[in-house]
Protein backbone atom coordinates (compact mmCIF):
# COMPACT_ATOMS: atom_id res chain seq x y z
CA UNK A 1 0.00 0.00 0.00
CA UNK A 2 1.26 3.53 -0.73
CA UNK A 3 0.15 7.11 -0.36
CA UNK A 4 -1.73 7.24 -3.64
CA UNK A 5 -3.78 4.14 -2.77
CA UNK A 6 -4.72 5.60 0.61
CA UNK A 7 -5.75 8.86 -1.06
CA UNK A 8 -7.86 6.92 -3.56
CA UNK A 9 -9.60 5.07 -0.74
CA UNK A 10 -10.42 8.35 0.95
CA UNK A 11 -11.95 9.71 -2.25
CA UNK A 12 -14.07 6.54 -2.56
CA UNK A 13 -16.07 7.56 0.42
CA UNK A 14 -14.33 6.49 3.59
CA UNK A 15 -15.57 8.86 6.29
CA UNK A 16 -13.57 8.60 9.46
CA UNK A 17 -14.22 10.25 12.80
CA UNK A 18 -11.52 12.11 14.69
CA UNK A 19 -10.17 8.95 16.29
CA UNK A 20 -9.88 7.24 12.91
CA UNK A 21 -8.16 10.33 11.53
CA UNK A 22 -5.64 10.07 14.36
CA UNK A 23 -5.03 6.39 13.51
CA UNK A 24 -4.74 7.28 9.83
CA UNK A 25 -2.02 9.84 10.62
CA UNK A 26 -0.13 7.20 12.56
CA UNK A 27 -0.35 4.87 9.56
CA UNK A 28 0.91 7.63 7.25
CA UNK A 29 3.80 8.32 9.60
CA UNK A 30 4.70 4.64 9.73
CA UNK A 31 4.61 4.33 5.94
CA UNK A 32 6.69 7.48 5.50
CA UNK A 33 9.41 6.07 7.75
CA UNK A 34 9.26 2.71 5.99
CA UNK A 35 9.56 4.26 2.55
CA UNK A 36 12.73 6.13 3.47
CA UNK A 37 14.72 2.94 2.96
CA UNK A 38 13.24 2.36 -0.53
CA UNK A 39 15.41 3.88 -3.29
CA UNK A 40 13.79 6.50 -5.50
CA UNK A 41 10.66 7.21 -3.44
CA UNK A 42 9.30 10.43 -1.94
CA UNK A 43 10.87 11.15 1.43
CA UNK A 44 9.17 14.16 2.98
CA UNK A 45 5.46 14.77 3.49
CA UNK A 46 3.82 18.10 4.25
CA UNK A 47 0.57 19.98 3.85
CA UNK A 48 0.15 22.08 0.69
CA UNK A 49 0.91 25.78 0.91
CA UNK A 50 -2.38 27.43 1.86
CA UNK A 51 -3.79 30.33 -0.16
CA UNK A 52 -2.73 33.76 1.13
CA UNK A 53 -6.08 35.53 0.97
CA UNK A 54 -4.62 39.00 1.62
CA UNK A 55 -2.81 38.79 -1.74
CA UNK A 56 -5.80 37.78 -3.87
CA UNK A 57 -6.95 41.24 -4.92
CA UNK A 58 -3.48 42.18 -6.11
CA UNK A 59 -3.04 38.80 -7.78
CA UNK A 60 -6.36 39.16 -9.58
CA UNK A 61 -5.27 42.47 -11.11
CA UNK A 62 -2.04 40.93 -12.36
CA UNK A 63 -3.86 37.89 -13.77
CA UNK A 64 -6.43 39.89 -15.72
CA UNK A 65 -3.74 42.18 -17.08
CA UNK A 66 -1.12 39.59 -18.01
CA UNK A 67 -2.46 36.02 -17.94
CA UNK A 68 -6.09 35.99 -19.04
CA UNK A 69 -5.24 36.26 -22.75
CA UNK A 70 -3.89 32.72 -22.79
CA UNK A 71 -5.30 31.01 -19.70
CA UNK A 72 -8.84 32.40 -19.88
CA UNK A 73 -11.18 34.16 -17.48
CA UNK A 74 -11.76 31.05 -15.34
CA UNK A 75 -8.31 29.54 -15.90
CA UNK A 76 -9.51 26.91 -18.37
CA UNK A 77 -6.64 27.46 -20.81
CA UNK A 78 -9.14 28.90 -23.28
CA UNK A 79 -8.11 32.55 -23.57
CA UNK A 80 -8.36 34.49 -26.87
CA UNK A 81 -4.83 33.41 -27.86
CA UNK A 82 -5.15 29.74 -26.93
CA UNK A 83 -6.12 28.39 -30.35
CA UNK A 84 -3.04 29.96 -31.93
CA UNK A 85 -0.52 28.41 -29.55
CA UNK A 86 1.31 25.09 -29.42
CA UNK A 87 1.37 23.65 -26.89
CA UNK A 88 -1.94 24.88 -25.46
CA UNK A 89 -1.90 27.11 -22.36
CA UNK A 90 -2.35 25.21 -19.11
CA UNK A 91 -5.87 24.53 -17.85
CA UNK A 92 -5.76 25.34 -14.12
CA UNK A 93 -9.18 23.90 -13.22
CA UNK A 94 -7.98 20.36 -12.51
CA UNK A 95 -4.92 21.51 -10.59
CA UNK A 96 -2.37 19.60 -12.68
CA UNK A 97 1.01 21.29 -13.08
CA UNK A 98 4.12 20.21 -14.98
CA UNK A 99 7.05 21.62 -13.04
CA UNK A 100 7.00 20.40 -9.45
CA UNK A 101 9.14 18.97 -6.72
CA UNK A 102 6.14 16.96 -5.49
CA UNK A 103 5.07 13.46 -6.43
CA UNK A 104 3.12 12.64 -9.59
CA UNK A 105 -0.53 13.72 -9.43
CA UNK A 106 0.00 15.98 -6.44
CA UNK A 107 -0.33 19.72 -6.07
CA UNK A 108 2.90 21.72 -6.46
CA UNK A 109 4.56 23.74 -3.76
CA UNK A 110 4.03 27.48 -3.92
CA UNK A 111 7.77 27.80 -4.61
CA UNK A 112 7.33 25.58 -7.68
CA UNK A 113 4.63 27.83 -9.09
CA UNK A 114 6.64 30.97 -8.35
CA UNK A 115 9.61 29.55 -10.29
CA UNK A 116 7.35 28.67 -13.23
CA UNK A 117 5.87 32.16 -13.43
CA UNK A 118 9.24 33.81 -12.89
CA UNK A 119 11.22 31.70 -15.37
CA UNK A 120 8.50 30.74 -17.84
CA UNK A 121 8.39 27.45 -19.72
CA UNK A 122 11.06 27.40 -22.47
CA UNK A 123 9.86 25.84 -25.69
CA UNK A 124 6.31 27.08 -25.14
CA UNK A 125 4.49 30.42 -25.33
CA UNK A 126 4.76 30.90 -21.54
CA UNK A 127 7.24 33.78 -21.10
CA UNK A 128 9.54 34.49 -18.17
CA UNK A 129 7.45 36.96 -16.23
CA UNK A 130 10.35 37.66 -13.89
CA UNK A 131 11.54 40.04 -16.62
CA UNK A 132 8.36 42.14 -16.28
CA UNK A 133 6.82 41.55 -12.84
CA UNK A 134 8.12 42.20 -9.35
CA UNK A 135 8.51 39.35 -6.87
CA UNK A 136 5.49 40.60 -4.91
CA UNK A 137 3.35 40.55 -8.06
CA UNK A 138 4.46 37.02 -8.92
CA UNK A 139 3.65 35.70 -5.44
CA UNK A 140 0.27 37.44 -5.56
CA UNK A 141 -0.73 36.06 -8.99
CA UNK A 142 0.36 32.56 -7.95
CA UNK A 143 -2.01 32.72 -4.99
CA UNK A 144 -4.82 33.93 -7.25
CA UNK A 145 -4.19 31.06 -9.68
CA UNK A 146 -4.66 28.67 -6.75
CA UNK A 147 -8.23 29.95 -6.38
CA UNK A 148 -9.01 29.01 -10.02
CA UNK A 149 -8.52 25.32 -9.26
CA UNK A 150 -11.91 23.65 -8.85
CA UNK A 151 -11.07 19.97 -8.51
CA UNK A 152 -8.44 20.38 -5.78
CA UNK A 153 -8.04 22.55 -2.69
CA UNK A 154 -4.79 24.04 -1.44
CA UNK A 155 -6.47 24.68 1.91
CA UNK A 156 -7.42 21.01 2.41
CA UNK A 157 -4.53 19.99 4.63
CA UNK A 158 -5.80 16.44 5.08
CA UNK A 159 -6.79 15.30 1.61
CA UNK A 160 -4.10 17.24 -0.27
CA UNK A 161 -0.94 16.29 1.61
CA UNK A 162 2.07 16.41 -0.74
CA UNK A 163 5.29 14.42 -0.84
CA UNK A 164 8.55 16.18 -1.59
CA UNK A 165 10.62 14.14 -4.02
CA UNK A 166 14.18 13.02 -3.42
CA UNK A 167 16.23 13.91 -6.50
CA UNK A 168 19.63 13.13 -5.05
CA UNK A 169 22.54 15.38 -5.94
CA UNK A 170 24.75 15.69 -8.99
CA UNK A 171 27.12 12.71 -8.47
CA UNK A 172 29.85 14.26 -10.63
CA UNK A 173 29.81 17.73 -9.10
CA UNK A 174 29.95 19.26 -12.57
CA UNK A 175 29.15 22.89 -13.28
CA UNK A 176 27.71 24.59 -16.37
CA UNK A 177 27.83 23.80 -19.20
CA UNK A 178 28.16 20.37 -17.51
CA UNK A 179 29.87 18.53 -20.36
CA UNK A 180 33.20 18.05 -18.56
CA UNK A 181 33.73 15.56 -15.76
CA UNK A 182 30.88 13.16 -16.55
CA UNK A 183 32.41 9.69 -17.14
CA UNK A 184 31.62 8.13 -20.50
CA UNK A 185 30.73 4.94 -18.64
CA UNK A 186 27.81 6.75 -16.97
CA UNK A 187 26.67 8.18 -20.31
CA UNK A 188 26.74 4.69 -21.84
CA UNK A 189 24.87 3.26 -18.85
CA UNK A 190 22.25 5.98 -19.26
CA UNK A 191 21.76 4.98 -22.89
CA UNK A 192 21.14 1.38 -21.82
CA UNK A 193 18.50 2.59 -19.35
CA UNK A 194 16.96 4.70 -22.15
CA UNK A 195 16.64 1.58 -24.32
CA UNK A 196 15.50 -0.70 -21.49
CA UNK A 197 12.64 1.65 -20.57
CA UNK A 198 11.70 2.15 -24.24
CA UNK A 199 12.02 5.92 -24.08
CA UNK A 200 12.57 5.84 -27.85
CA UNK A 201 8.87 5.03 -28.36
CA UNK A 202 8.13 8.70 -27.69
CA UNK A 203 11.48 10.48 -27.92
CA UNK A 204 12.75 8.71 -31.04
CA UNK A 205 15.88 6.72 -31.78
CA UNK A 206 18.22 9.71 -31.37
CA UNK A 207 16.13 11.69 -28.90
CA UNK A 208 14.62 14.25 -31.29
CA UNK A 209 11.04 13.67 -30.13
CA UNK A 210 10.04 11.86 -33.32
CA UNK A 211 8.72 8.66 -31.76
CA UNK A 212 4.95 9.08 -31.46
CA UNK A 213 2.78 11.47 -33.51
CA UNK A 214 -0.52 10.51 -31.84
CA UNK A 215 0.01 11.76 -28.28
CA UNK A 216 -2.49 14.08 -26.60
CA UNK A 217 -2.62 15.84 -23.26
CA UNK A 218 -5.31 15.31 -20.60
CA UNK A 219 -7.63 17.72 -22.42
CA UNK A 220 -7.38 15.97 -25.78
CA UNK A 221 -5.02 18.44 -27.48
CA UNK A 222 -2.02 17.22 -29.53
CA UNK A 223 1.32 17.17 -27.76
CA UNK A 224 4.83 16.07 -28.69
CA UNK A 225 7.74 14.53 -26.81
CA UNK A 226 10.71 16.71 -25.93
CA UNK A 227 13.56 17.02 -28.40
CA UNK A 228 16.52 16.09 -26.18
CA UNK A 229 19.00 17.62 -28.63
CA UNK A 230 17.52 21.05 -27.89
CA UNK A 231 17.75 21.13 -24.11
CA UNK A 232 17.25 24.91 -24.04
CA UNK A 233 13.59 24.09 -24.80
CA UNK A 234 13.17 21.83 -21.75
CA UNK A 235 10.45 22.99 -19.39
CA UNK A 236 12.00 24.49 -16.29
CA UNK A 237 15.45 24.95 -17.88
CA UNK A 238 15.64 28.73 -18.09
CA UNK A 239 19.13 30.17 -17.43
CA UNK A 240 20.43 26.64 -16.81
CA UNK A 241 19.82 24.83 -20.09
CA UNK A 242 22.50 22.16 -19.75
CA UNK A 243 21.86 21.14 -16.15
CA UNK A 244 21.14 17.37 -15.94
CA UNK A 245 18.93 18.08 -12.91
CA UNK A 246 16.19 19.23 -15.31
CA UNK A 247 16.07 15.69 -16.70
CA UNK A 248 16.24 14.02 -13.27
CA UNK A 249 13.32 16.11 -12.02
CA UNK A 250 11.15 15.23 -15.01
CA UNK A 251 11.93 11.51 -14.78
CA UNK A 252 11.15 11.61 -11.05
CA UNK A 253 7.90 13.58 -11.07
CA UNK A 254 6.58 13.15 -14.61
CA UNK A 255 4.77 16.02 -16.30
CA UNK A 256 1.21 16.12 -15.00
CA UNK A 257 -1.39 16.58 -17.72
CA UNK A 258 0.86 15.05 -20.38
CA UNK A 259 1.68 11.46 -21.44
CA UNK A 260 5.06 11.77 -19.66
CA UNK A 261 4.81 9.52 -16.58
CA UNK A 262 7.09 9.43 -13.58
CA UNK A 263 9.66 6.64 -13.35
CA UNK A 264 10.47 6.80 -9.67
CA UNK A 265 9.37 3.19 -9.10
CA UNK A 266 11.13 1.82 -12.21
CA UNK A 267 14.39 3.77 -12.08
CA UNK A 268 16.46 4.43 -8.96
CA UNK A 269 17.74 7.91 -8.17
CA UNK A 270 21.27 6.81 -9.10
CA UNK A 271 20.12 5.55 -12.49
CA UNK A 272 18.04 8.67 -13.10
CA UNK A 273 21.25 10.70 -12.99
CA UNK A 274 22.86 8.29 -15.45
CA UNK A 275 20.02 8.63 -17.96
CA UNK A 276 20.26 12.40 -17.42
CA UNK A 277 23.96 12.14 -18.33
CA UNK A 278 23.01 10.42 -21.59
CA UNK A 279 20.24 12.90 -22.44
CA UNK A 280 22.56 15.75 -21.50
CA UNK A 281 25.24 14.44 -23.88
CA UNK A 282 22.86 14.74 -26.86
CA UNK A 283 22.46 18.51 -26.54
CA UNK A 284 25.12 20.59 -28.32
CA UNK A 285 26.88 23.16 -26.17
CA UNK A 286 26.03 26.64 -27.46
CA UNK A 287 26.33 30.11 -26.00
CA UNK A 288 22.85 30.76 -24.61
CA UNK A 289 21.23 34.21 -24.69
CA UNK A 290 19.94 34.74 -21.11
CA UNK A 291 17.01 36.84 -22.36
CA UNK A 292 15.63 34.45 -24.99
CA UNK A 293 16.98 31.22 -23.42
CA UNK A 294 18.01 30.19 -26.96
CA UNK A 295 21.45 29.81 -28.55
CA UNK A 296 22.92 33.05 -29.80
CA UNK A 297 22.53 33.01 -33.61
CA UNK A 298 25.55 33.06 -35.92
CA UNK A 299 24.77 36.19 -37.92
CA UNK A 300 27.63 35.54 -40.36
CA UNK A 301 27.56 32.31 -42.37
CA UNK A 302 31.05 31.58 -43.66
CA UNK A 303 31.35 29.66 -46.90
CA UNK A 304 34.71 27.88 -46.91
CA UNK A 305 36.83 27.82 -50.06
CA UNK A 306 37.36 24.29 -51.38
CA UNK A 307 40.29 23.33 -53.57
CA UNK A 308 38.87 21.52 -56.58
CA UNK A 309 35.22 20.38 -56.74
CA UNK A 310 33.01 20.21 -53.63
CA UNK A 311 31.64 16.81 -52.65
CA UNK A 312 27.86 16.77 -53.32
CA UNK A 313 27.24 14.06 -50.68
CA UNK A 314 25.93 14.94 -47.25
CA UNK A 315 27.71 12.00 -45.60
CA UNK A 316 31.11 12.95 -47.08
CA UNK A 317 33.69 13.65 -44.32
CA UNK A 318 34.25 17.14 -45.73
CA UNK A 319 30.74 18.10 -44.56
CA UNK A 320 31.05 16.66 -41.06
CA UNK A 321 30.85 19.35 -38.40
CA UNK A 322 29.37 19.29 -34.87
CA UNK A 323 26.47 21.48 -33.76
CA UNK A 324 28.51 22.39 -30.69
CA UNK A 325 30.17 25.80 -30.49
CA UNK A 326 33.90 25.27 -31.01
CA UNK A 327 34.62 27.98 -28.42
CA UNK A 328 33.05 25.75 -25.78
CA UNK A 329 33.99 22.29 -27.01
CA UNK A 330 36.81 21.88 -29.54
CA UNK A 331 35.85 19.67 -32.51
CA UNK A 332 37.81 16.48 -33.27
CA UNK A 333 41.10 17.14 -35.04
CA UNK A 334 40.05 15.36 -38.23
CA UNK A 335 37.17 17.78 -38.85
CA UNK A 336 38.55 20.91 -37.17
CA UNK A 337 39.15 22.59 -40.55
CA UNK A 338 35.69 21.77 -41.91
CA UNK A 339 33.12 24.57 -42.29
CA UNK A 340 31.20 25.53 -39.19
CA UNK A 341 27.58 24.52 -38.75
CA UNK A 342 25.90 27.89 -38.16
CA UNK A 343 22.85 28.31 -35.93
CA UNK A 344 19.95 30.31 -37.45
CA UNK A 345 16.97 31.35 -35.31
CA UNK A 346 13.49 30.97 -36.84
CA UNK A 347 10.08 32.30 -35.82
CA UNK A 348 6.52 32.11 -37.09
CA UNK A 349 5.57 34.65 -39.74
CA UNK A 350 3.01 36.79 -37.89
CA UNK A 351 3.24 40.04 -39.86
CA UNK A 352 1.53 39.62 -43.22
CA UNK A 353 -1.26 37.52 -44.76
CA UNK A 354 -1.88 34.12 -43.19
CA UNK A 355 0.02 34.27 -39.91
CA UNK A 356 1.77 31.40 -38.18
CA UNK A 357 1.73 31.47 -34.38
CA UNK A 358 2.81 27.88 -33.70
CA UNK A 359 5.69 26.87 -36.03
CA UNK A 360 7.13 23.43 -35.35
CA UNK A 361 10.68 24.49 -36.23
CA UNK A 362 12.48 27.27 -34.40
CA UNK A 363 16.00 26.96 -35.79
CA UNK A 364 18.09 25.88 -38.78
CA UNK A 365 21.72 24.82 -39.10
CA UNK A 366 23.62 25.99 -42.19
CA UNK A 367 27.00 24.84 -43.52
CA UNK A 368 28.58 26.14 -46.73
CA UNK A 369 31.42 25.50 -49.17
CA UNK A 370 32.32 27.09 -52.52
CA UNK A 371 34.64 26.18 -55.36
CA UNK A 372 36.38 28.47 -57.86
CA UNK A 373 36.97 25.49 -60.13
CA UNK A 374 33.23 24.80 -60.30
CA UNK A 375 32.27 28.47 -60.03
CA UNK A 376 29.59 27.27 -57.61
CA UNK A 377 28.48 27.57 -54.00
CA UNK A 378 26.85 24.88 -51.83
CA UNK A 379 24.61 25.42 -48.80
CA UNK A 380 23.69 22.46 -46.58
CA UNK A 381 20.52 23.38 -44.64
CA UNK A 382 19.44 21.17 -41.73
CA UNK A 383 16.61 21.38 -39.22
CA UNK A 384 14.70 19.25 -36.76
CA UNK A 385 11.20 18.12 -37.72
CA UNK A 386 9.56 15.46 -35.59
CA UNK A 387 7.15 14.21 -38.25
CA UNK A 388 6.97 14.69 -42.00
CA UNK A 389 3.91 15.08 -44.17
CA UNK A 390 2.10 12.38 -46.12
CA UNK A 391 -0.04 14.88 -48.05
CA UNK A 392 1.38 15.78 -51.49
CA UNK A 393 -0.73 18.96 -51.48
CA UNK A 394 1.22 20.17 -48.45
CA UNK A 395 4.84 19.09 -48.91
CA UNK A 396 7.54 19.98 -46.43
CA UNK A 397 9.79 22.72 -47.74
CA UNK A 398 12.75 24.96 -46.97
CA UNK A 399 14.01 28.01 -48.87
CA UNK A 400 16.94 30.39 -49.08
CA UNK A 401 16.14 34.04 -49.83
CA UNK A 402 18.53 36.60 -51.40
CA UNK A 403 18.32 40.19 -52.64
CA UNK A 404 17.56 39.80 -56.35
CA UNK A 405 19.27 43.10 -57.14
CA UNK A 406 22.21 42.87 -54.77
CA UNK A 407 24.28 45.19 -56.92
CA UNK A 408 21.69 47.97 -56.53
CA UNK A 409 21.66 47.94 -52.72
CA UNK A 410 23.54 50.69 -50.90
CA UNK A 411 25.45 50.00 -47.68
CA UNK A 412 23.35 47.97 -45.21
CA UNK A 413 20.19 48.30 -47.32
CA UNK A 414 18.11 45.12 -47.67
CA UNK A 415 14.72 44.11 -49.14
CA UNK A 416 11.72 43.48 -46.91
CA UNK A 417 12.46 40.12 -45.30
CA UNK A 418 9.00 38.62 -45.95
CA UNK A 419 9.44 37.85 -49.66
CA UNK A 420 10.57 41.31 -50.72
CA UNK A 421 8.59 44.28 -52.00
CA UNK A 422 7.88 46.09 -55.26
CA UNK A 423 11.04 48.21 -55.08
CA UNK A 424 13.47 45.60 -53.78
CA UNK A 425 12.62 42.08 -55.05
CA UNK A 426 14.12 38.90 -53.66
CA UNK A 427 15.47 35.73 -55.27
CA UNK A 428 13.97 32.66 -53.56
CA UNK A 429 15.37 29.11 -53.89
CA UNK A 430 12.72 26.74 -52.55
CA UNK A 431 13.06 22.97 -52.16
CA UNK A 432 9.80 21.05 -51.58
CA UNK A 433 9.96 17.37 -50.64
CA UNK A 434 8.14 14.28 -49.41
CA UNK A 435 9.76 11.16 -47.92
CA UNK A 436 9.80 7.78 -49.65
CA UNK A 437 8.30 4.76 -47.85
CA UNK A 438 7.80 6.80 -44.68
CA UNK A 439 5.41 6.26 -41.80
CA UNK A 440 5.33 8.59 -38.81
CA UNK A 441 4.33 5.69 -36.54
CA UNK A 442 7.07 3.31 -37.73
CA UNK A 443 9.94 2.22 -35.50
CA UNK A 444 13.13 4.32 -35.66
CA UNK A 445 14.86 3.90 -39.03
CA UNK A 446 18.64 3.97 -38.61
CA UNK A 447 19.20 4.50 -42.34
CA UNK A 448 16.77 7.39 -42.64
CA UNK A 449 14.41 8.13 -45.54
CA UNK A 450 15.25 9.33 -49.04
CA UNK A 451 13.30 12.35 -50.28
CA UNK A 452 11.49 13.20 -53.49
CA UNK A 453 12.60 16.81 -54.04
CA UNK A 454 11.49 19.51 -56.45
CA UNK A 455 13.15 22.92 -56.74
CA UNK A 456 11.33 26.14 -57.49
CA UNK A 457 12.98 29.50 -58.20
CA UNK A 458 10.77 32.54 -57.75
CA UNK A 459 11.07 36.31 -57.62
CA UNK A 460 9.34 37.93 -54.67
CA UNK A 461 7.84 41.41 -54.92
CA UNK A 462 5.90 40.74 -51.71
CA UNK A 463 4.24 37.70 -50.08
CA UNK A 464 1.27 38.15 -52.39
CA UNK A 465 3.34 38.92 -55.51
CA UNK A 466 5.54 35.91 -56.21
CA UNK A 467 6.49 35.20 -59.82
CA UNK A 468 8.16 32.20 -61.41
CA UNK A 469 11.43 33.10 -63.13
CA UNK A 470 11.47 33.32 -66.88
CA UNK A 471 15.14 32.34 -67.07
CA UNK A 472 16.42 28.78 -67.04
CA UNK A 473 16.57 27.17 -63.59
CA UNK A 474 20.03 27.21 -62.04
CA UNK A 475 19.48 25.98 -58.48
CA UNK A 476 19.90 22.28 -57.76
CA UNK A 477 19.35 20.07 -54.73
CA UNK A 478 22.24 17.66 -55.08
CA UNK A 479 21.55 15.55 -51.98
CA UNK A 480 18.89 15.18 -49.29
CA UNK A 481 17.75 12.87 -46.48
CA UNK A 482 15.38 12.71 -43.50
CA UNK A 483 17.08 10.90 -40.65
CA UNK A 484 15.44 10.36 -37.25
CA UNK A 485 13.84 13.77 -36.88
CA UNK A 486 16.41 15.77 -38.87
CA UNK A 487 15.96 17.08 -42.44
CA UNK A 488 19.09 17.70 -44.55
CA UNK A 489 18.93 19.51 -47.91
CA UNK A 490 22.02 20.48 -49.94
CA UNK A 491 21.59 23.37 -52.41
CA UNK A 492 24.02 24.17 -55.25
CA UNK A 493 24.14 27.10 -57.66
CA UNK A 494 26.65 28.85 -59.91
CA UNK A 495 28.10 32.04 -58.48
CA UNK A 496 27.20 34.05 -61.58
CA UNK A 497 24.25 33.59 -63.92
CA UNK A 498 22.50 35.55 -66.65
CA UNK A 499 19.04 35.72 -65.05
CA UNK A 500 17.68 39.22 -64.51
CA UNK A 501 16.52 38.49 -60.99
CA UNK A 502 19.19 35.92 -60.06
CA UNK A 503 21.38 37.01 -57.19
CA UNK A 504 25.00 37.30 -58.33
CA UNK A 505 27.20 35.96 -55.56
CA UNK A 506 30.59 37.68 -55.23
CA UNK A 507 33.51 36.50 -53.11
CA UNK A 508 34.90 38.47 -50.16
CA UNK A 509 31.67 40.47 -49.76
CA UNK A 510 28.96 40.38 -47.10
CA UNK A 511 25.74 39.20 -48.75
CA UNK A 512 22.30 39.37 -47.06
CA UNK A 513 20.56 36.00 -46.82
CA UNK A 514 17.41 34.76 -45.06
CA UNK A 515 15.63 31.42 -44.66
CA UNK A 516 12.08 30.07 -44.70
CA UNK A 517 10.61 26.71 -43.70
CA UNK A 518 7.20 25.06 -44.15
CA UNK A 519 5.83 22.07 -42.20
CA UNK A 520 3.46 20.14 -44.47
CA UNK A 521 1.98 18.13 -41.62
CA UNK A 522 0.70 21.40 -40.12
CA UNK A 523 -0.70 22.61 -43.46
CA UNK A 524 1.85 25.41 -43.74
CA UNK A 525 1.87 26.97 -47.19
CA UNK A 526 2.79 30.24 -48.94
CA UNK A 527 3.31 32.99 -46.33
CA UNK A 528 2.11 30.66 -43.53
CA UNK A 529 5.60 29.58 -42.59
CA UNK A 530 8.58 29.96 -40.27
CA UNK A 531 11.04 32.66 -41.28
CA UNK A 532 14.34 34.16 -40.21
CA UNK A 533 15.44 37.75 -40.29
CA UNK A 534 18.29 38.77 -42.60
CA UNK A 535 21.66 37.22 -41.86
CA UNK A 536 24.88 37.64 -43.82
CA UNK A 537 27.01 35.15 -45.68
CA UNK A 538 30.52 35.58 -47.09
CA UNK A 539 32.56 33.42 -49.44
CA UNK A 540 35.93 33.28 -47.74
CA UNK A 541 38.74 33.71 -50.27
CA UNK A 542 41.25 31.04 -51.13
CA UNK A 543 44.50 31.29 -49.27
CA UNK A 544 47.05 33.18 -51.43
CA UNK A 545 49.79 31.07 -52.98
CA UNK A 546 52.37 33.20 -51.17
CA UNK A 547 51.06 31.79 -47.90
CA UNK A 548 52.53 28.45 -48.90
CA UNK A 549 55.97 29.48 -50.21
CA UNK A 550 56.73 32.62 -48.20
CA UNK A 551 56.96 30.99 -44.73
CA UNK A 552 59.70 28.54 -45.85
CA UNK A 553 61.62 31.38 -47.54
CA UNK A 554 61.40 33.57 -44.45
CA UNK A 555 62.45 30.63 -42.27
CA UNK A 556 65.46 29.97 -44.54
CA UNK A 557 66.52 33.63 -44.42
CA UNK A 558 66.22 33.61 -40.64
CA UNK A 559 68.37 30.47 -40.35
CA UNK A 560 71.04 31.95 -42.66
CA UNK A 561 71.06 35.19 -40.68
CA UNK A 562 71.38 33.34 -37.39
CA UNK A 563 74.23 31.29 -38.85
CA UNK A 564 76.00 34.44 -40.03
CA UNK A 565 75.73 35.97 -36.54
CA UNK A 566 77.18 32.85 -34.94
CA UNK A 567 80.05 32.81 -37.49
CA UNK A 568 80.83 36.48 -36.91
CA UNK A 569 80.83 36.00 -33.14
CA UNK A 570 83.23 33.06 -33.33
CA UNK A 571 85.50 34.91 -35.81
CA UNK A 572 85.72 37.97 -33.55
CA UNK A 573 86.60 35.84 -30.51
CA UNK A 574 89.32 34.01 -32.49
CA UNK A 575 90.87 37.27 -33.63
CA UNK A 576 90.87 38.51 -30.05
CA UNK A 577 92.48 35.30 -28.77
CA UNK A 578 95.22 35.49 -31.45
CA UNK A 579 95.98 39.12 -30.58
CA UNK A 580 94.95 40.39 -33.98
CA UNK A 581 92.48 42.66 -32.25
CA UNK A 582 93.09 44.34 -28.89
CA UNK A 583 90.31 45.24 -26.50
CA UNK A 584 91.13 48.98 -26.62
CA UNK A 585 90.97 48.85 -30.42
CA UNK A 586 87.39 47.61 -30.44
CA UNK A 587 84.94 50.33 -31.47
CA UNK A 588 83.22 52.11 -28.62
Amino acid sequence: MNFRLLNNLKHMGMNMNKNNNYIKRLIFSFLAVALIVVPGTALAQQAPDAIKKDLLEKGKKVYFKRCVWCHGVEGGGDGPSADRLFTRPRNFIQGTFKIRTTDSGELPLEADLIKTVKNGLPGSAMPAWGEFLGQDEIVAVVNFVKTLIQDRDFNDTEDEEVNIMDFGTNPWGTKGPYHLGIPQADVDAGKEIFIKNKCFECHGGEGRGDGNPTMKDDWGFPIVAADWTQCWNFRGSRRDAFNPFNVVRTISTGLNGTPMPNFREQITVEDRWKIAAFVNSLCPRKNIDPLTNKPIPDFLIQSVYTEGPVSPKIDDPSWQSPDTDSRIVAPPEEIAENPKRHYIAMAGQITRGKRNFDPKTDDLWVTSRWSAEENAVYYLVEYHLRFMTDDPEYPDAVAIQWPAKLQDLFGAEKPYFIMGDSKKPVDIWKASFTPKDYSATAAPNEKGYQLDVSVEETVGFGFDALQAKESEAKVQVVDSIYHQGRVKIMFKRDLATEGEFDVQIPTEQFIPVAFMQWSGRDKEKDEHNAISTWYYTILKPALPASLYYMPPIIAAIFVVFQGWLVWMTKRTRKMYDEGKVKRDELPK
